[in-house]
């Protein structure tokens, strides 16, 4: 434990034993005994008679100068004796402090961003409006692990799981399609989030699978990837995004760019049996409105537990230095009794 002598600032303490301080009351009567013993307030037992001392010049008397002196030395020592029982505290140092214990979730979204993400039945497409709604979700949820999953024909990790959530949002900003192989392999892409959630020690892990339309590609059937998540006790919420019958797509064409209504194709069934196996819920959206209800009622399925543990932890003790210096005064005082004003018999 490191001391530091010159910590006495005494003003700035908080004191645990105030009652110490009634010992103050010592001081006074130590003093008029001592006044009174020195026949400067009068004596004990006094004599009057005739004296010619008062018209003498007195010289300065060295030995009563350190005999005062030494005195005052022995009250300072036990007033800080006194302030030491008084136990005092830094105030900055008196805290009371909160542990949290967050049983978090680790969440991998799983994002398709085939080319038909650029139909413009949401605004401006379903691809940004996805990255909106998918980047709030992560802005509420600031104490899980959250990571980002893309596919298409292909699936590939953006984002492992993380509690940076400013990289994972930056991230967010450059997902666009046409980053692998064209195509929606659902199975492949959610195989791939259970392989970032397969060795995690969360207790509660959770895919948010999006797509907007059905599984054309890769070697993973989807039910067997939702199989193998349940065996990991994964929990796989599905998302179906995409208005009902015709949405305009952005087609290459001779001209140019053009809008042309596609029939919106989502394999509902499918997402319903993922979601089913996985113990979760298929949600539709067909809407940026009802994609943000989703995602919100998802947040709320899949709160954190948060426990707050409430202590105080004992401060660090500052009456050590002025103990010190208590008995660097008294040991000065008595050494000084007993040398210099010592009385010769």
């Amino acid at each position: 434990m490191e001391i530091d002598l010159f910590d006495i600032s005494i003003f700035n303490y908080t004191y645990v034993y105030k009652y110490m301080f009634w010992l103050y009351l010592i001081i006074p009567v130590l003093i008029f005994w001592y006044l009174r013993r020195e026949n400067l307030i009068g004596s004990f037992e006094r004599i009057n008679m005739s004296s010619l001392d008062l018209f003498e010049k007195k010289s300065f008397n060295i030995i009563a100068f350190v005999r005062h002196l030494n005195f005052l030395v022995f009250l300072v020592g036990l007033s800080l004796v006194i302030l030491a029982l008084a136990r005092p505290h830094a105030d900055d140092d008196i805290e009371e402090y909160k542990k949290k214990n967050i049983e978090g979730i680790d969440i991998v979204l799983t994002m398709d961003v085939s080319g038909s993400m650029l139909a413009e039945d949401f605004k401006p497409n379903r691809l940004e409006a996805a990255k909106k709604v998918g980047m709030d979700f992560i802005a509420e949820r600031p104490t899980d692990r959250i990571g980002l999953v893309l596919y298409e024909g292909e699936a590939y990790t953006k984002v492992p799981l993380t509690t940076d959530h400013n990289l994972l949002l930056h991230a967010f900003e450059e997902v666009e399609t046409g980053m692998v192989a064209g195509g929606t392999a659902i199975g492949t892409g959610l195989v791939t989030a259970i392989n970032r959630l397969a060795a995690s020690d969360a207790k509660s892990k959770v895919i948010i699978l999006l797509t907007d339309g059905v599984n054309n590609s890769g070697d993973v059937e989807p039910i067997t990837a939702a199989q193998i998540a349940k065996e990991y006790g994964i929990r796989v919420y599905t998302v179906g995004i995409g208005q009902e019958g015709m949405a305009p797509y952005p087609r290459q064409t001779l001209f140019g760019t053009q809008m042309q209504n596609m029939p919106v194709e989502i394999d509902e069934e499918l997402l319903q049996e993922i979601a089913e196996i996985t113990g979760t819920k298929y949600f539709r959206a067909k809407n940026q409105a009802e994609l943000e209800g989703i995602y919100d009622e998802i947040d709320t399925l899949e709160k954190s537990k948060v426990r707050v543990l409430e202590f105080k932890i004992d401060p660090p003790e500052k009456y050590y230095a002025i103990l010190i210096w208590a008995l660097l005064f008294i040991v000065v005082s008595k050494i000084v009794s007993n040398t210099l004003l010592k009385s010769i018999p």
